[in-house]
């Protein structure tokens, strides 16, 4: 079998310890959820994390607001609604403190609407939230 080696000499691997490393290390501290995210972000783009975190060093991020005018109606009317049913629970909770259950009962149809309007605000909510991208 023909080598381009000599019979005598080792071959070494280079390896990460022993080759020259671009930049400079930096240890930080952060908290789970903080790695969590960076992690997660870095997967996302396929980068790895210390060139996800050296990019939003160096260039920040930007946010983009999404401007739905639709939206911006449904949340307002939401919010109207919102209210209105904040102001029937209070009744609800004062007839509770005064044992009015036959009251109650009759309004547990209202807490369930409110709960269900709740639901899909906060749905469309999340639905919308802020897009964040690196620049």
């Amino acid at each position: 079998m023909s080598s381009d080696i000599p019979e005598n000499k080792h071959i070494t691997r280079t390896t990460m310890s022993k080759k020259k490393r671009n930049g400079e290390q930096f240890n930080v501290r952060v908290s789970k959820e903080a790695k969590d995210k960076i992690v997660a972000n870095a997967a996302l783009l396929g980068i790895s994390q210390a060139k996800y975190i050296e990019h939003l060093a160096v260039n920040g991020c930007n946010v983009i607001e999404i401007r739905n005018e639709r939206f911006i109606e449904y949340v307002g009317k939401a919010e109207a609604d919102l209210n209105k049913m904040g102001n029937n629970l209070n009744q609800m909770a004062r007839a509770i403190n005064l044992g009015k259950v036959d009251l109650v009962e009759k309004n547990i149809e209202l807490f369930n609407n409110a709960k269900k309007t709740f639901d899909q605000l906060y749905s469309k909510l999340v639905e919308h939230e802020e897009k964040i991208t690196l620049k």
